[in-house]
C-alpha cells in the first residue's frame, strides 16, 4: 500500500519565503558596503562553515572567483575548508574544534574578511576562530539562523534570520550571497557589459549543447 505523502513542496517554498521576509536589509546593505570594499583590494574574504554552510561556501568562492576573475576585477575570495589535507591533519592532531582558529596571525592577516556561513551560530571551531580573531580586530560577519547562537554576538556585521530550519538557512545563505553577487554586477557594470562568452550564451540563450 502507497504512503500519501501529503508535504507538498509548495508548503517548503511558503516556509521559504517567510523566512526570506525576515532578512533585514539594512544588514545587507551593511555587509555589502564592506564586501564591496574588497573588490580590487589586496587583502583577502574568507569564508568558513561546516557541513552544508561550507559546501555553500565552497560554491559562493567557486562562482565570485570566476565572475569577477572573467571581467577583470580581482576579488580575492576564497573558503577556509577547502583545503583537506589541513582540516584533516589540524584535527587529528590538535582538535576540529581549532582547525579555523589556528589559522588567525598564519593564513589569515589583520586586513582580512571572515565570514561565517552557520545555522545555529554556535559551532564550536567557528565560535572559537570568530573569539581570537575579534582579539585581533579582524572584520567578521555572520550568517547565522535559529537564535543566531555566539556568533551574532562576536562578528562586526551579523545577518542574522530568526527561524529554527536548517535547510531553509541553508537557502538563505546562497541567497543572500547570489544578491550579493548580482547586486555587485550591476554597481560595476561596465566591466561586465561586453563580456564575450559564447559558450554560455549558446547553452542558456540558444538552448544549444556546448
Amino acid at each position: 500500500m502507497a504512503i500519501v505523502n501529503k508535504f507538498k513542496f509548495r508548503d517548503y517554498t511558503k516556509e521559504l519565503i517567510k523566512a526570506l521576509d525576515l532578512v533585514d536589509q539594512k544588514q545587507i546593505d551593511q555587509f555589502f558596503d564592506v564586501f564591496n570594499s574588497y573588490v580590487g583590494s589586496n587583502s583577502n574574504i574568507f569564508l568558513l562553515g561546516n557541513g552544508g554552510s561550507q559546501a555553500n561556501a565552497h560554491h559562493i568562492s567557486g562562482d565570485f572567483i570566476k565572475t569577477f576573475s572573467l571581467a577583470g576585477l580581482k576579488l580575492k575570495i576564497s573558503c577556509l575548508a577547502d583545503n583537506v589535507c589541513h582540516l584533516t591533519a589540524a584535527s587529528n592532531d590538535l582538535s576540529y574544534d581549532d582547525a579555523y582558529s589556528i589559522l588567525v596571525d598564519n593564513l589569515i592577516d589583520k586586513e582580512d574578511f571572515l565570514i561565517y556561513l552557520s545555522g545555529s551560530g554556535n559551532s564550536i571551531n567557528l565560535v572559537k576562530c570568530a573569539r581570537k580573531a575579534k582579539l585581533r580586530n579582524i572584520r567578521q560577519a555572520a550568517l547565522t539562523g535559529f537564535n543566531g547562537g555566539a556568533l551574532k554576538e562576536i562578528v562586526d556585521y551579523p545577518i542574522h534570520v530568526k527561524f529554527d530550519d536548517m535547510e531553509i538557512c541553508e537557502d538563505i545563505q546562497l541567497s543572500i550571497f547570489h544578491y550579493i553577487k548580482q547586486r555587485l554586477i550591476t554597481k560595476y557594470s561596465d566591466y561586465f557589459t561586453n563580456l564575450d562568452l559564447p559558450k554560455y550564451q549558446k547553452r542558456t540563450l540558444e538552448d544549444l549543447i556546448s
